[in-house]
């Protein structure tokens, strides 16, 4: 028998993007239970969203013009992070999104920047990034040309509001018919010994369902009672376990890039949207219970697809949002459901494919997590053996090992290896077959025609001002 009745428990930013995305691209009838409280439902409960540049394929998918919902949500734009205090001698870097630099015929760029180090030469790759170099001016706008402008070397994500950003997904779900049921969950019924039949609430409301997906976030509402459910703690790699948020308004121009500070139990970011300026701070150790305060667990559950029940987002995994990844994993979840959206009820061929996919996933992202902390924690156990071996494939030939499920791309890693002061023992013997010359020659090019196409664009807050006037 076809799906024709999805059922989603959340009522947060997974939810609704997971509703809208359902309700868009497929023919099924979809309802939302949303049980309210705070929203962890892409992991941690943040008051601004830092996306990745990838998320913009599913607001593509789902035809959502991420200008016009910039300026309806009070949003703003984000181009990398600033990190400081991360390499041992305590410098800021720039981490920026989209590709650094130029190769010189088949020498990558990175390599030609060691050949120039080796010979005595100091270079700050976020030099040769037009996306640093716009974070650094404050100018921007979303490049819509082809790929013949150094411009379409910049990638963007997004600073999310997410309240903003949540209602926005709501109205577009509830335009595509998605039903909304309110009330707090209180038993799961199962038809099979893993199946989910229905759903009952507080309020004795009965919710039935062919397929079920859980975006209640650590409350895992759903996929805690499923069979053989477990959770695997990545705490000995990522031991921080408490964050506190808290807003303050601001009129100011919005930075293009969150500043990340590493502290000695923990790490401290500044993000900037519209009208705020969010303060996160992860820790480790007993949480206050204060306001704004949240305890959590890095890690993820065993089986993200058990039975007719997807977990996605929090509800899926937790990974500390030091690379912003909490709303790509959502998206890239969504996306892999659609491709993988089973025919029939009978669904453990597609059920075993998208966890292979997404444990492949999570554990590639987690990786780029820790390595974040891998020269600030000495005490720390050793690190997973795909990290392990990217490290030793970088630092013996500047190699960037990829694999399947990749978040991060090859410029991703390198700008985090750079960050953290990792280096290369060798570069591409090629590269000595370039005079230094005609490499300190190349740089200047380069240099000069990013400067030269970054000084074209506007201030950011001019785009944003001319985005509002289009909205009124």
């Amino acid at each position: 028998m076809p799906i024709e009745r999805i059922v989603i428990v959340g009522g947060g930013v997974a939810a609704w993007l997971a509703a809208l995305t359902l309700a868009a691209k497929t023919s099924c009838a979809v309802i939302l239970v949303d049980s309210g409280g705070i929203d962890d439902s892409l992991g941690l409960p943040v008051a601004i969203e830092a996306s990745l540049p990838s998320v913009a394929e599913l607001h593509a998918r789902l035809d959502i013009d991420e200008d016009h919902m910039v300026a309806h949500t009070g949003s703003s734009y984000g181009l990398g992070r600033a990190l400081s205090n991360w390499r041992a001698a305590g410098a800021v870097a720039f981490h920026p999104y989209g590709e650094v630099g130029a190769n010189l015929g088949p020498v990558a760029f990175h390599h030609l920047m060691a050949r120039m180090r080796a010979d005595g030469a100091t270079i700050n790759l976020a030099n040769y990034s037009v996306g640093a170099l716009c974070a650094q001016t404050g100018r921007f706008a979303p490049y819509k040309g082809d790929g013949r402008s150094v411009l379409s070397t910049m990638a963007h994500g997004l600073h999310l509001h997410v309240d903003g950003y949540r209602h926005y997904l709501q109205n577009a779900a509830k335009q595509r018919g998605v039903s909304v049921i309110e009330g707090d969950l209180e038993d799961v019924h199962f038809d099979t010994k893993d199946r989910i039949g229905s759903v009952r609430l507080s309020s004795g409301q009965v919710v039935e369902g062919d397929f079920f997906l859980d975006c209640s976030g650590q409350a895992r509402l759903l996929a805690s009672h499923m069979p053989g459910y477990a959770f695997e703690d990545w705490s000995a790699w990522l031991p921080h376990n408490h964050m506190r948020v808290s807003v303050t308004p601001s009129n100011s121009p919005p930075p293009l890039y969150a500043h990340i500070e590493a502290h000695e139990d923990g790490w401290q970011r500044f993000l900037s949207c519209q009208d705020r300026v969010e303060e996160l701070v992860i820790s480790r150790g007993a949480g206050s219970g204060t306001a704004g305060s949240y305890t959590f667990t890095n890690g993820r559950i065993a089986t993200p697809w058990a039975g007719n029940c997807l977990a996605i987002g929090g509800a899926a995994a937790v990974i500390e949002p030091v690379a912003s990844t909490q709303l790509h994993l959502v998206a890239t979840a969504l996306s892999r459901l659609l491709y993988l959206f089973p025919h029939s009820r009978e669904s453990s061929v597609e059920a075993s494919e998208y966890n292979r996919q997404t444990v492949e996933q999570l554990e590639n992202a987690r990786d780029y997590a820790i390595l974040h902390f891998v020269q600030k924690d000495a005490s720390a156990p050793p690190v997973p053996e795909r990290l392990a071996h990217r490290l030793s494939a970088y630092e013996a030939s500047g190699r960037v090992a990829l694999y399947d499920e990749e978040s991060f791309e090859t410029w991703d890693w390198i700008a985090l290896f750079e960050a953290l002061d990792i280096r290369s023992r060798r570069y591409d013997v090629v590269a000595n077959g370039i005079a230094l010359d005609a490499i300190a020659a190349h740089f200047e090019r380069v240099r000069s025609v990013m400067l030269k196409a970054v000084s074209s664009l506007p201030p950011q807050q001019s785009y944003l001002q001319s985005l509002k006037a289009i909205a009124a």
